[in-house]
Protein backbone atom coordinates (compact mmCIF):
# COMPACT_ATOMS: atom_id res chain seq x y z
CA UNK A 1 0.00 0.00 0.00
CA UNK A 2 1.32 3.50 -0.94
CA UNK A 3 1.98 5.07 2.43
CA UNK A 4 3.66 8.58 3.20
CA UNK A 5 4.66 10.31 6.28
CA UNK A 6 4.20 14.03 6.43
CA UNK A 7 7.64 14.68 4.71
CA UNK A 8 6.34 12.86 1.79
CA UNK A 9 3.70 14.74 1.22
CA UNK A 10 5.32 17.53 1.01
CA UNK A 11 7.77 15.62 -1.20
CA UNK A 12 4.47 15.93 -3.46
CA UNK A 13 3.84 19.44 -3.18
CA UNK A 14 7.33 20.25 -4.30
CA UNK A 15 7.39 18.10 -7.32
CA UNK A 16 3.99 19.48 -8.44
CA UNK A 17 5.05 23.41 -7.43
CA UNK A 18 8.22 22.78 -9.06
CA UNK A 19 7.09 21.86 -12.24
CA UNK A 20 5.48 24.85 -13.50
CA UNK A 21 8.61 26.97 -12.30
CA UNK A 22 11.09 24.95 -14.40
CA UNK A 23 8.65 25.12 -17.13
CA UNK A 24 8.14 29.13 -17.07
CA UNK A 25 11.96 29.22 -16.40
CA UNK A 26 13.09 27.68 -19.78
CA UNK A 27 11.47 30.78 -21.58
CA UNK A 28 13.28 33.04 -19.39
CA UNK A 29 16.64 31.46 -19.92
CA UNK A 30 15.95 32.27 -23.61
CA UNK A 31 14.53 35.74 -23.09
CA UNK A 32 17.27 37.02 -20.80
CA UNK A 33 20.68 34.82 -21.39
CA UNK A 34 22.20 31.17 -21.03
CA UNK A 35 24.89 32.91 -19.29
CA UNK A 36 26.35 32.28 -15.65
CA UNK A 37 26.20 36.17 -15.21
CA UNK A 38 22.61 36.25 -16.01
CA UNK A 39 21.60 34.14 -12.95
CA UNK A 40 18.41 32.75 -15.12
CA UNK A 41 19.91 29.46 -16.04
CA UNK A 42 19.73 28.73 -12.16
CA UNK A 43 16.35 28.90 -11.61
CA UNK A 44 16.54 25.61 -13.74
CA UNK A 45 19.30 24.17 -12.23
CA UNK A 46 16.83 24.71 -8.93
CA UNK A 47 14.03 23.38 -10.08
CA UNK A 48 15.35 20.63 -11.30
CA UNK A 49 17.14 19.81 -8.08
CA UNK A 50 13.88 19.85 -6.07
CA UNK A 51 11.73 17.59 -8.61
CA UNK A 52 14.16 15.07 -8.65
CA UNK A 53 14.64 15.40 -5.09
CA UNK A 54 11.11 15.00 -4.09
CA UNK A 55 10.89 12.24 -6.78
CA UNK A 56 13.84 9.96 -4.61
CA UNK A 57 12.11 11.12 -1.26
CA UNK A 58 8.82 9.38 -2.28
CA UNK A 59 10.37 6.36 -3.65
CA UNK A 60 12.97 6.09 -0.52
CA UNK A 61 9.58 6.10 1.42
CA UNK A 62 8.44 3.29 -0.45
CA UNK A 63 11.85 1.17 -0.23
CA UNK A 64 13.67 2.40 2.84
CA UNK A 65 16.12 -0.44 2.36
CA UNK A 66 17.66 1.78 -0.96
CA UNK A 67 20.03 3.65 0.32
CA UNK A 68 21.08 5.03 -3.19
CA UNK A 69 17.74 6.77 -2.88
CA UNK A 70 18.28 8.31 0.30
CA UNK A 71 22.01 9.66 -0.58
CA UNK A 72 20.42 11.02 -3.55
CA UNK A 73 17.38 12.99 -1.49
CA UNK A 74 19.89 14.11 0.61
CA UNK A 75 22.13 15.46 -1.36
CA UNK A 76 19.39 17.42 -3.83
CA UNK A 77 18.03 18.42 -0.03
CA UNK A 78 21.24 19.81 0.83
CA UNK A 79 22.71 21.32 -2.73
CA UNK A 80 19.31 23.28 -3.21
CA UNK A 81 19.97 26.63 -1.91
CA UNK A 82 23.50 26.90 -4.10
CA UNK A 83 21.80 27.56 -7.06
CA UNK A 84 19.50 30.04 -5.52
CA UNK A 85 22.22 32.04 -3.83
CA UNK A 86 24.29 31.89 -7.45
CA UNK A 87 20.93 33.06 -8.83
CA UNK A 88 21.49 35.72 -6.89
CA UNK A 89 24.72 36.48 -7.38
CA UNK A 90 24.41 36.30 -11.63
CA UNK A 91 21.18 38.78 -11.22
CA UNK A 92 23.43 41.74 -9.44
CA UNK A 93 25.68 40.89 -11.92
CA UNK A 94 22.84 42.10 -14.16
CA UNK A 95 21.50 44.89 -12.28
CA UNK A 96 24.92 46.03 -12.51
CA UNK A 97 25.12 46.20 -16.14
CA UNK A 98 26.14 49.78 -17.82
CA UNK A 99 26.35 51.14 -14.93
CA UNK A 100 28.37 49.86 -12.17
CA UNK A 101 30.01 47.45 -14.19
CA UNK A 102 33.42 49.02 -14.42
CA UNK A 103 33.79 49.02 -10.53
CA UNK A 104 36.68 46.53 -10.06
CA UNK A 105 36.12 45.68 -6.32
CA UNK A 106 32.34 45.08 -7.41
CA UNK A 107 33.38 42.97 -10.16
CA UNK A 108 35.67 41.04 -8.15
CA UNK A 109 33.31 40.57 -5.33
CA UNK A 110 31.02 39.29 -8.03
CA UNK A 111 33.51 36.56 -9.31
CA UNK A 112 34.40 35.72 -5.86
CA UNK A 113 30.40 34.95 -4.99
CA UNK A 114 30.32 32.69 -7.43
CA UNK A 115 33.28 30.91 -6.99
CA UNK A 116 32.43 30.63 -3.12
CA UNK A 117 28.69 29.04 -4.45
CA UNK A 118 30.38 26.38 -6.04
CA UNK A 119 32.68 25.26 -3.44
CA UNK A 120 29.69 25.39 -0.78
CA UNK A 121 27.59 23.32 -3.52
CA UNK A 122 30.98 20.80 -3.70
CA UNK A 123 30.46 20.89 0.15
CA UNK A 124 27.10 19.97 0.29
CA UNK A 125 27.23 17.30 -2.39
CA UNK A 126 30.46 15.34 -0.68
CA UNK A 127 28.78 15.69 3.20
CA UNK A 128 25.95 13.86 1.69
CA UNK A 129 27.45 10.80 -0.13
CA UNK A 130 30.03 10.72 3.09
CA UNK A 131 27.03 10.92 5.58
CA UNK A 132 25.24 8.46 3.23
CA UNK A 133 27.77 5.97 2.59
CA UNK A 134 29.24 6.21 5.92
CA UNK A 135 30.17 2.57 7.50
CA UNK A 136 32.21 3.84 10.78
CA UNK A 137 31.67 6.91 12.98
CA UNK A 138 34.59 8.70 11.55
CA UNK A 139 33.05 8.58 8.19
CA UNK A 140 29.94 9.78 9.96
CA UNK A 141 32.01 12.84 11.87
CA UNK A 142 33.57 13.31 7.53
CA UNK A 143 30.69 14.06 5.87
CA UNK A 144 29.13 16.32 8.85
CA UNK A 145 31.59 18.24 8.85
CA UNK A 146 32.02 18.42 5.25
CA UNK A 147 28.32 19.48 5.62
CA UNK A 148 28.99 22.16 7.89
CA UNK A 149 31.72 24.06 6.35
CA UNK A 150 29.30 24.00 2.86
CA UNK A 151 26.26 25.85 5.38
CA UNK A 152 28.73 28.39 6.64
CA UNK A 153 29.83 29.21 3.38
CA UNK A 154 26.12 29.53 2.53
CA UNK A 155 25.41 31.81 5.32
CA UNK A 156 28.98 34.11 4.04
CA UNK A 157 27.79 33.83 0.19
CA UNK A 158 24.25 35.48 1.99
CA UNK A 159 26.28 38.04 3.60
CA UNK A 160 28.04 38.92 0.52
CA UNK A 161 24.59 38.98 -1.64
CA UNK A 162 23.07 41.66 1.19
CA UNK A 163 26.63 44.08 1.45
CA UNK A 164 26.13 43.86 -2.43
CA UNK A 165 22.54 44.58 -2.52
CA UNK A 166 22.86 47.18 -0.52
CA UNK A 167 25.95 48.84 -2.43
CA UNK A 168 23.41 48.78 -5.53
CA UNK A 169 20.59 50.54 -4.00
CA UNK A 170 22.75 53.34 -2.60
CA UNK A 171 24.04 53.80 -6.49
CA UNK A 172 20.01 53.02 -7.09
CA UNK A 173 20.38 56.33 -9.35
CA UNK A 174 23.28 55.32 -11.63
CA UNK A 175 21.39 51.37 -12.41
CA UNK A 176 19.29 51.41 -15.48
CA UNK A 177 15.42 51.64 -15.07
CA UNK A 178 14.12 47.94 -15.51
CA UNK A 179 17.37 46.67 -13.77
CA UNK A 180 16.36 48.85 -11.00
CA UNK A 181 13.19 46.95 -11.13
CA UNK A 182 15.26 43.44 -10.61
CA UNK A 183 17.25 44.65 -8.07
CA UNK A 184 13.73 45.89 -6.07
CA UNK A 185 13.23 42.17 -6.72
CA UNK A 186 16.33 40.70 -5.29
CA UNK A 187 15.66 43.23 -2.12
CA UNK A 188 12.30 41.39 -1.85
CA UNK A 189 14.20 38.21 -1.80
CA UNK A 190 16.70 38.35 0.70
CA UNK A 191 14.32 38.18 4.34
CA UNK A 192 12.87 34.86 2.55
CA UNK A 193 16.37 34.26 1.45
CA UNK A 194 17.85 34.95 5.00
CA UNK A 195 14.92 32.60 6.53
CA UNK A 196 15.99 29.55 3.64
CA UNK A 197 19.90 30.39 4.88
CA UNK A 198 19.40 29.88 8.63
CA UNK A 199 17.61 26.75 8.00
CA UNK A 200 20.46 25.26 6.11
CA UNK A 201 22.89 26.82 8.74
CA UNK A 202 21.16 25.35 11.76
CA UNK A 203 20.23 21.71 10.06
CA UNK A 204 23.92 21.49 9.27
CA UNK A 205 24.98 21.52 13.22
CA UNK A 206 21.70 19.69 14.04
CA UNK A 207 22.69 16.62 16.06
CA UNK A 208 22.71 13.34 13.86
CA UNK A 209 20.25 10.50 14.80
CA UNK A 210 22.77 7.62 13.95
CA UNK A 211 25.63 6.84 14.91
CA UNK A 212 27.96 3.64 15.06
CA UNK A 213 29.26 1.56 17.94
CA UNK A 214 32.76 0.18 18.77
CA UNK A 215 31.86 -2.69 16.56
CA UNK A 216 30.95 -0.28 13.50
CA UNK A 217 27.13 -1.44 14.18
CA UNK A 218 24.66 1.46 13.26
CA UNK A 219 22.88 3.13 16.37
CA UNK A 220 20.19 5.20 17.18
CA UNK A 221 21.57 8.47 18.85
CA UNK A 222 18.96 9.97 21.46
CA UNK A 223 20.31 13.81 21.96
CA UNK A 224 18.36 17.15 24.06
CA UNK A 225 20.15 19.38 22.03
CA UNK A 226 17.28 22.09 21.26
CA UNK A 227 18.82 22.02 17.07
CA UNK A 228 17.40 18.39 16.40
CA UNK A 229 13.92 19.96 15.53
CA UNK A 230 15.93 21.60 12.46
CA UNK A 231 17.20 18.25 11.13
CA UNK A 232 16.52 18.04 7.46
CA UNK A 233 15.32 14.34 7.76
CA UNK A 234 14.29 13.26 11.42
CA UNK A 235 13.72 16.97 12.97
CA UNK A 236 10.19 19.12 12.84
CA UNK A 237 8.48 18.83 9.53
CA UNK A 238 6.54 21.84 10.28
CA UNK A 239 9.48 23.89 10.90
CA UNK A 240 11.09 21.99 7.88
CA UNK A 241 7.95 23.18 6.07
CA UNK A 242 7.71 27.27 7.32
CA UNK A 243 11.74 27.84 6.83
CA UNK A 244 12.59 25.34 4.01
CA UNK A 245 10.05 24.58 1.54
CA UNK A 246 7.88 28.07 1.81
CA UNK A 247 10.74 30.63 2.61
CA UNK A 248 12.54 29.30 -1.14
CA UNK A 249 9.68 28.48 -3.10
CA UNK A 250 8.62 32.80 -2.14
CA UNK A 251 11.97 33.52 -3.14
CA UNK A 252 11.91 31.71 -6.47
CA UNK A 253 8.10 33.04 -6.85
CA UNK A 254 10.12 36.53 -6.37
CA UNK A 255 12.86 35.94 -8.90
CA UNK A 256 10.27 34.03 -11.80
CA UNK A 257 7.68 36.81 -11.29
CA UNK A 258 10.17 40.08 -11.95
CA UNK A 259 12.00 37.66 -14.54
CA UNK A 260 8.64 37.47 -16.38
CA UNK A 261 7.74 41.21 -15.93
CA UNK A 262 10.73 42.80 -16.61
CA UNK A 263 11.90 43.79 -20.13
CA UNK A 264 15.56 43.92 -19.42
CA UNK A 265 16.88 44.01 -23.09
CA UNK A 266 15.09 47.43 -23.14
CA UNK A 267 17.35 49.04 -20.81
CA UNK A 268 20.52 47.72 -24.25
CA UNK A 269 18.55 49.88 -26.34
CA UNK A 270 18.15 52.71 -23.97
CA UNK A 271 21.89 52.79 -22.67
CA UNK A 272 23.01 52.19 -26.77
CA UNK A 273 20.79 55.07 -27.54
CA UNK A 274 21.51 57.98 -24.39
CA UNK A 275 25.64 56.85 -25.26
CA UNK A 276 25.48 58.00 -28.53
CA UNK A 277 22.89 61.13 -27.83
CA UNK A 278 25.81 62.04 -25.28
CA UNK A 279 28.47 62.11 -27.62
CA UNK A 280 30.09 58.02 -26.99
CA UNK A 281 31.38 57.01 -29.62
CA UNK A 282 32.80 54.10 -28.57
CA UNK A 283 30.09 51.86 -27.70
CA UNK A 284 31.08 48.33 -29.27
CA UNK A 285 28.78 45.34 -29.10
CA UNK A 286 28.79 42.90 -26.37
CA UNK A 287 29.59 39.01 -26.97
CA UNK A 288 26.95 36.51 -26.35
CA UNK A 289 29.23 35.45 -23.58
CA UNK A 290 29.35 38.86 -21.70
CA UNK A 291 25.79 38.61 -21.42
CA UNK A 292 24.59 41.70 -23.32
CA UNK A 293 24.46 43.74 -26.83
CA UNK A 294 26.31 47.01 -25.97
CA UNK A 295 29.47 48.11 -23.80
CA UNK A 296 31.93 51.07 -23.73
CA UNK A 297 35.43 49.94 -24.96
CA UNK A 298 36.83 53.03 -22.71
CA UNK A 299 36.17 52.17 -19.46
CA UNK A 300 37.78 55.29 -18.04
CA UNK A 301 35.38 57.59 -19.26
CA UNK A 302 32.16 58.57 -17.25
CA UNK A 303 28.47 56.37 -17.66
CA UNK A 304 26.05 58.57 -19.57
CA UNK A 305 22.61 58.60 -17.73
CA UNK A 306 19.94 57.89 -20.24
CA UNK A 307 16.73 59.69 -19.52
CA UNK A 308 13.90 57.52 -19.35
Amino acid sequence: MFKLDARGYIAIAEIVIYIPILVTSIPLVFRHGFTRKAGWIFLVVMAIIRIIGGVTHVLSEQNPSNTNLQIIFNIMESSGLSPLLVASVGFLGTVVQYSLENNPLLTRALRLMGVLGTVALILAIVGGIKTGNATTQSDLDSGTNFRKIGAALFGVLYAAVVLTTLFCLQNKGRILHYRRKLLNGITMALPFLFVRVLYAILSAFSPSPRGFDADGEPILVPSSSPLKVFNSTTGSWEVYLCMAVVAEYIVVLIYTTVGLRTPLSKDEVVYAHGSLGYGMQDVQPLTTAEGGCYSRSDEGAGFARPSY
